[in-house]
């Protein structure tokens, strides 16, 4: 039995050599690198001498995470090779299919997530003989981004085999030709670009083009060059013969008419990536493909529906964000109203429940009108726009100021002027009632909407990349209807009545109590200001507020009859009348000295007591280059200047040994990176991702010792 046991062991390894000698062995490798997993494909399995077929280089990317196009955008890096193969082995160029948008704030990059195959072109020497094993192999170099962005490699190589007769490896093969009608393909007709002042009118003629896009779910321009903002808003149109595109030309534009190269890319109705490549030459734009407005496209040429369950969490986390609002700091002093008015109705069901649901209503109107307008601002083209754009104008945030110093007013009891102008401001945020506890749910949502807290940032960032406008809404009214979630269930909590104290003469102290955290809004609201208009600005605010405390005092010394009424609403009117003047005031330019760092630089300024500020930047990385916006604003450079901080930036661009060891010192893998030295010779304070003008604000006055 053993011995048979043994005869039957022996003929499975022949048989088992037999195969593996009769099959070849399929035409892959692949490696992994922390983010993204490669892997390197091949048609054949054995090739032929003077053969050619294609290889292709497959990024399987880790979520969140993106690569680059040839182009990559306004930062960022294509995949490259640095081949060694057999010298009788030549690879061609990369083939890049058609890549989707990656916006990112107000910049705009092109590129690849989930995966992405670039095919290139292998041929064999004619002087290679049957039976050589040629090996194909490079080191893939990409550039791979999410909050940050890290260059990685992986290093791959197959063994071909040459035979008399090529053999297909059915694998790789498969692979290739599904990525293959994602190429770019030449024009079967021609394009033009027509030039008119910063637009950029281009034509292309080609049926296939024209039939795709009628269907298709957005369409832009890819520019091979800097010529246009990547960022601005596409217009793109469709006729019987091709489509036409405006884009906005750059600053890099040269004047006058100029070509430009590029594709045309589109997502179909099924999900397919199809693209067309158009050298456009200066022209007139031509007949029949500008008669039918077919789609404006952007930033938000990459929005994609949510699936349902998707949708779900992203609505369960606004309802959360909302909630965690009642926490934030900006809310709680408008909070503190509502808290009070409570108090007056909890003994009465009926009228707590009444204040509740208009409290709900106000905060929910608020934040759907805040919605609404965040969608007619994307329709508009406008990009840029995102939570909290109301304080974004400096004028706004001056008026709301005033608004809040006359809540605070209203709340000492200097004026109680029920039906006047300044009634909307103050008088209905605090008196009983339905309007008191709607406006009081209003002003809650107005001053809470930039506040973007915990939960609330992916569900905002998730509403402002949906192209379905009612999905934009539903997401901010569910986080309207976090905020006022405790005060309603509150007031409809009967119970809650037993633990809180009767109304009485204490309400009128509690009330004046109140006054003082408004006071301490309007304070935050022109530091904000500060940061828009400088101190002039600030100064405007000041005067107006001035102007309103005169008229308050007008209306109660004269205002008993008509004409004394319409003289204190004339000067209430003057003081609102003010903020808007901030438009004309020059905004205060400030520039910081940049240094090149270095580890002798910091050793130096170090023993000089300075305050440092590392930038570890890169012209490739989108983060870096948002948060380089940050650091032009007048509030932070200002704070620079007047710490004397000295700022160093290490330029990550191209390799660099020293700043990645440097990198690598500080626990960071990729740019950006931020290191804050105090001027006390303490350890650095480390940030990576997005940084917002407080936080830099807030890290150099710790540095210098100065809070």
């Amino acid at each position: 039995m053993r011995l048979a046991s043994i005869m039957l062991l022996r003929s499975l390894v022949a048989l088992f050599a037999l195969l593996a000698i009769a099959l070849p062995a399929s035409a892959q490798s692949s490696a992994r690198s922390a983010h993204a997993e490669g892997i390197l494909l091949l048609e054949r399995s054995t090739a032929m001498p003077d053969d050619s077929f294609l290889g292709a280089l497959q990024l399987k990317l880790a979520d969140g995470w993106h690569v680059y196009w040839k182009n990559a955008g306004d930062s960022g890096l294509p995949p490259s090779a640095t081949w060694a193969s057999s010298p009788q082995v030549t690879a061609g160029e990369f083939r890049f299919p058609t890549p989707h948008a990656i916006p990112l704030a107000t910049l705009m990059n092109y590129g690849y997530e989930h995966e992405v195959v670039l095919p290139f072109e292998v041929k064999i020497a004619p002087d290679a003989k049957p039976g050589d094993q040629l090996t194909i192999a490079a080191k893939f170099d990409y550039l791979i981004c999410a909050d940050v962005c890290i260059p990685e490699d992986v290093t791959l190589s197959v063994t071909l085999t040459i035979a008399a007769t090529p053999t297909i490896d059915d694998a790789g093969s498969a692979i290739i030709a599904k990525t293959l009608p994602t190429i770019p393909v030449a024009l079967t007709g021609n394009a033009t670009v027509e030039r008119a002042g910063d637009t950029f009118k281009i034509g292309a003629i080609d049926p296939s083009l024209a039939a795709a896009a009628t269907s298709a779910k957005w369409l832009r321009f890819f520019p091979l060059g800097p010529e246009i903002q990547n960022a601005a808003p596409q217009v793109v149109r469709v006729g019987p013969d091709g489509v036409s595109v405006e884009v906005k030309a750059s600053d890099f534009a040269k004047p006058g008419d100029v070509p430009l190269n590029g594709i045309i890319g589109m997502e179909l109705s099924n999900g397919d990536m199809r693209g067309w490549e158009l050298p456009a030459t200066p022209a007139a734009l031509p007949a029949g493909v500008a008669n039918t407005a077919f789609q404006a496209v952007g930033a938000t040429s990459t929005e994609k529906a949510l699936p349902l369950g998707d949708l779900l969490l992203t609505l369960a986390l606004a309802f959360l964000g909302g909630l965690v609002l009642n926490l934030m700091p900006c809310v709680l002093p408008v909070l503190t109203i509502k808290a009070a008015g409570l108090v007056h109705t909890a003994h009465d069901p009926k009228k707590s429940r009444a204040d509740g649901l208009a409290y709900l209503a106000g905060v929910v109107i608020c934040f759907a009108a805040i919605g609404a307008i965040l969608v007619f601002l994307k329709a508009a083209g406008d990009t840029s726009a995102g939570m909290g754009f109301q304080l974004q104008y400096a004028w706004v945030t001056a008026i709301f100021a005033l608004v809040m110093f006359a809540v605070g007013l209203n709340l000492l009891g200097v004026f109680e002027i029920g039906t006047s102008l300044m009634g909307v401001g103050g008088k209905l945020a605090d008196r009983g009632g339905v309007s008191g506890a709607f406006f009081t749910g209003f002003l809650a949502a107005f001053v809470g909407a930039p506040c973007v807290g915990p939960f609330m940032a992916g569900a905002v960032g998730a509403a402002l990349a949906q192209p379905d406008p009612l999905v934009v809404m539903a997401i901010f009214i569910m986080i309207g209807a976090g905020l006022a979630a405790p005060f309603v269930l509150l007031s409809f909590t009967p119970a809650f009545a037993k633990v809180l104290p009767k109304p009485g003469k204490w309400m009128e102290t509690f009330r004046q109590v109140l006054a003082f955290p408004m006071f301490v809004t309007a304070a935050w609201l022109l530091w904000v200001l500060s940061a828009q208009s400088g101190a002039d600005g600030v100064i405007v605010v000041i005067f107006a507020a001035i102007v309103l405390s005169f008229g308050i005092w007008l209306a109660r010394k004269i205002g008993t009859r008509v004409p004394g009424r319409a003289l204190a609403a004339a000067v209430i009117l003057a003081g609102f009348a003010l903020p808007p003047a901030l438009t004309l005031l020059p905004k205060e330019q400030l520039v910081v000295e940049t240094t090149p760092w270095s580890p002798e630089q910091v050793s130096q300024l170090r023993a000089e007591g300075r305050v440092i500020f590392v930038d570890f930047t890169a012209r490739w990385c989108v983060t870096c280059q948002v948060n380089k916006q940050t650091f032009h604003g007048s509030d932070v450079q200002r704070a620079f200047a007047d710490n004397k901080v000295a700022f160093l930036e290490a330029d990550w661009t191209n390799k660099d040994s020293v700043i990645f060891d440097e990198l690598k010192r500080h626990g960071a893998g990729g740019v950006p990176l931020y290191l804050v030295y105090p001027a006390d010779g303490g350890e650095p304070r480390k940030f990576e991702g997005l940084l917002t003008a407080g936080q830099i604000q807030q890290a150099i006055r710790e540095a210098a010792g100065s809070i």
